[in-house]
């Protein structure tokens, strides 16, 4: 058998591979063949999860990135060097920043040039793993590692006539990830000496990259790369910080200064040390490292071990409740009536939740809470409701939509009970002066019959939620106060990536869907941290989906039709739509169509 004939072998069951797993889904999870390379299963299977697209339509252009970058300021000498090694032997350079956009490019000639603009490699177009799937630019920053990536290894079809070896840049003083450079050439004439000449390449922009760094940062920049595999960690001098993903949520700007003072002020004689921190945001339990290597100048790592339940004084937990403008706006109406207080918005939005923070903030920790709906049921009620209140307590009135009509006179006997048990002040002034008695209802008065609305207008407005997917830069604070609510051994620690994950989530269920996502990773990940591979797969299939055209949108929504037409069944979905079974299950990863899709009364055609 020729080599050329092998080769065309060796290509087809590439491609065979490849068209089996898009068709057959993650959830099949058959034995790799020998002579695929472990990095491109990886590869392919991370593109499938990730939705990348096959077809050449994937291909996004960006062009939004720095010419005068610290990255394309050390590399553009480099790529100037390659290319004038390169030129006559058809291969380009590529060079793409920590996003995969592609930010320069150097080609020997127009033939040249034109077929990589063809494939749509050139400066200003996304390269990403997750937008394109495998190709020698996304996957090594992916791997962490260099890659080769030859014919249909690559995901997307428009990539197959290529060869591309390419390897990741960091950074040399923190290891952060900068980047990745690839050689391209036509993938019957490519040579695996490719993968050492980037290598070599890479090599040569991360030393151009030191020459930029001053010397304490290298010396920094060792300490953090040391340490930051142990957990999390901040690594400090008295002018910069370093630290990992899992440890930035124990640290902000504002504490940088106050955990200085707390190392320097430390007995360093005996070396490493156990210390209890009580800094503002961050209660733990850590190993503090004095640093030797920066010539004498203090500098340190602390890796924290153990986090601390926050006991904040009632000052400052009131002033971090107030934070939040809708328990503001309580605090606003209180101000202005002794009336009882509404709090409004659609279900499970989250409105007990606004109503019991305000009236904690307010010296009520442990307020009666009535479900409207049960009052009928329960005829002590009346007498508990005003006992709490002749007492300066507070009473939560939840749900008033389900009020009997029967309960109407009684509730409104209640309201003004708390109104005159509420004596006139200054309410700007809050539990430091004592708690009063309060009633508050919560209502979504879309839900309520004309009598309840009679009742909802004897209280003054306090607060109107939106719906929890407004809510999307509030969403770390209602987070945090769920989590806060947990007892702190059982308190899962969210990583930056999990939290991006849960503010691109549509919140259909609202905040009762928060709440029981926050207690589900408290079952499965007490005290640990949060990936977003912990999260609920349908969180990580929308965020996974890429945004669609018009055209792209009216597809979906026509594929989503057909499969309910046929009950799911795919095989007849596909031949109603006029398309190949195959075909069918690379648009459903495409699209980004599950089954639970087909279960939703409602689904738009564009999310």
């Amino acid at each position: 058998m020729s080599a050329t004939h092998r080769e065309a072998r060796r290509t087809d069951a590439i491609r065979s591979a490849k068209e089996s797993l898009l068709s057959r889904g993650l959830l099949h999870t058959d034995t790799r063949p020998e002579w695929l390379p472990a990095e491109i299963d990886r590869s392919w299977r991370r593109s499938l999860g990730a939705g990348a697209v096959w077809e050449s339509s994937a291909f996004r252009y960006v062009n939004e990135f720095d010419l005068d970058s610290e990255l394309n300021r050390a590399a553009r000498p480099v790529l100037d060097r390659l290319m004038a090694m390169l030129q006559d032997m058809g291969t380009a350079i590529f060079l793409a920043d920590k996003t995969g956009q592609i930010v320069a490019r150097r080609v020997a000639d127009h033939s040249e040039r034109t077929r990589f603009d063809n494939a749509c490699a050139a400066e200003g177009f996304d390269f990403s793993e997750e937008k394109i799937g495998t190709n020698g630019l996304g996957t090594p920053m992916q791997e962490g590692d260099a890659v080769f990536v030859r014919g249909p290894e690559h995901f997307n079809a428009a990539l197959e006539d290529l060869a591309c070896a390419g390897t990741a840049i960091r950074h040399p003083a923190t290891g952060r990830l900068m980047g990745s450079l690839s050689l391209a050439a036509p993938a019957d004439t490519a040579e695996t000496m490719m993968l050492a000449m980037a290598r070599e390449g890479a090599r040569q922009i991360t030393d151009n990259l030191t020459a930029t760094v001053g010397r304490r940062e290298m010396a920094l920049g060792r300490s953090y790369q040391k340490y930051r595999s142990r957990g999390p960690v901040i690594v400090l001098n008295r002018d910069t910080v370093m630290t990992n993903v899992s440890g930035l949520s124990f640290l902000n700007v504002e504490n940088h200064a106050l955990l200085w003072e707390a190392l320097i002020g430390q007995d360093w004689s005996r070396g490493s040390c156990e210390l209890e921190l009580d800094l503002q945001v961050l209660q733990a339990q850590v190993v503090g490292h004095r640093l030797d290597e920066l010539d004498g100048e203090p500098a340190f790592a602390v890796e924290i071990v153990d986090r601390r339940h926050q006991t904040v004084s009632r000052a400052r937990s009131q002033a971090r409740s107030v934070e939040d403008r809708y328990v503001a706006g309580l605090h606003r109406a209180a101000a202005r009536s002794n009336a009882p207080l509404s709090v409004t918005g659609p279900s499970g939005a989250g409105k007990l939740h606004v109503a019991l923070t305000w009236l904690r903030s307010t010296g009520h920790p442990d307020p009666l809470v009535l479900d409207a709906g049960d009052l009928g049921h329960d005829p002590s009620w009346r007498r508990r409701a005003k006992d709490a209140l002749a007492s300066g307590g507070a009473v939560v009135l939840r749900r008033l939509e389900d009020l009997a009509e029967s309960q109407v006179n009684a509730v409104k006997a209640l309201a003004e009970v708390s109104t005159r048990a509420v004596e006139p002040r200054d309410h700007t002034e809050t539990a430091q002066d004592g708690a009063e008695p309060r009633l508050i209802v919560t209502a979504d008065p879309t839900r309520c019959s004309g009598p309840v609305l009679g009742v909802l207008a004897c209280a003054t407005p306090g607060a109107e939620l939106p719906a929890l997917a407004h809510r999307e830069a509030e969403l770390p604070v209602i987070i945090d106060a769920l989590v806060g609510e947990l007892p702190p051994h059982r308190r899962p620690l969210l990583s930056a990536p999990s939290m991006q994950v849960l503010r691109r989530w549509h919140w259909p269920g609202n905040v009762a869907e928060l709440r029981s996502v926050v207690e589900t990773l408290a079952r499965e990940r007490p005290g640990r941290y949060v990936s977003p591979a912990d999260l609920p797969p349908r969180m990580q299939a929308a965020v996974n989906r890429r945004n669609l055209s018009r055209m792209a949108a009216a597809e979906r929504a026509e594929i989503i039709a057909a499969l309910r037409q046929a009950e799911g069944n795919k095989s007849r979905a596909a031949e109603a739509l006029g398309i190949g079974r195959n075909t069918l299950y690379r648009k459903l990863h495409t699209l980004g169509i599950d089954d639970a899709l087909l279960s939703e009364p409602d689904v738009p055609a564009l999310r």
